[in-house]
């Protein structure tokens, strides 16, 4: 069975940042944006990667907002607000 385009990128991504030491278990529940980022970080300065925003916003066009910035939240990266808000004060 042949794979989405969606799982074509995330793989070619992964590949890409496996030279830089990252293992497939610690991309899996970042976004699409949150690994081109990592790519842009890490390997481009070495020049063969295209202008970020263009990436950016084609990918944006192909996959659409959310396959493209929604990552699988895991509750230990969930921000919690624990501490009591201040109430407002009118005078």
């Amino acid at each position: 069975m042949d794979k989405n385009p969606m799982q074509k990128v995330r793989e070619s991504l992964y590949y890409r940042l496996s030279n830089f030491d990252f293992s497939e278990d610690q991309l899996r529940d970042k976004s699409v944006f949150q690994l081109v980022n990592l790519v842009y970080l890490f390997a481009g300065l070495l020049n063969y990667l295209g202008c970020f925003t263009t990436t950016c916003r084609t990918m944006e066009e192909l996959f659409g907002t959310d396959g493209f910035y929604v990552r699988t939240d895991k509750p230990e990266n969930l921000v919690v607000d624990s501490e009591p808000k201040p109430k407002t004060v009118v005078n």
